[in-house]
């Protein structure tokens, strides 16, 4: 049975909140992930260390992403990401591929921000502040 849905919820201070419950994606290591659909976005919510153990989980979400047939933008809330190392940076990397649609960045942590930044690597993703923002990157 497939747990997406197409988003109807009208554009607006609503999308912030899932037009389709959020849903979680079994993960062993320190990285939580769970995926939902918006109006504006399909939104990967990433909590913890992106890093070894949590990359696997953020590379079956992307799936479920490049899976999916809207057009809709793919968005990574990275804001309570914690931790992040080269694994980390390369899944990112490797997410912009995989997912076949255009790819952005909510809100990052610092901790996101300081490692892109020292790799020079910032500037390959677009950051927005919300999702009204992500219709910048739809194709």
């Amino acid at each position: 049975m497939d747990e997406r849905a197409p988003a109807t919820a009208p554009a607006g201070p609503a999308d912030t909140v899932a037009d389709v419950p959020a849903v979680d994606i079994p993960s062993e290591g320190p990285l939580q992930v769970s995926r939902s659909t918006h109006a504006r976005a399909l939104v990967i919510r990433l909590v913890g260390e992106l890093d070894l153990a949590g990359a696997p989980t953020l590379a079956s979400a992307v799936t479920w992403a490049a899976e999916d047939s809207s057009d809709l933008p793919l968005v990574l809330d990275m804001a309570e990401v914690t931790f992040i190392d080269s694994t980390g940076v390369r899944t990112l990397l490797e997410a912009s591929q995989a997912a076949n649609r255009p790819i952005a960045l909510l809100t990052p942590s610092t901790a996101v921000t300081r490692v892109l930044d020292l790799t020079r690597l910032r500037g390959r993703f677009l950051e927005v502040d919300d999702l009204e923002s992500a219709d910048l990157v739809r194709r």
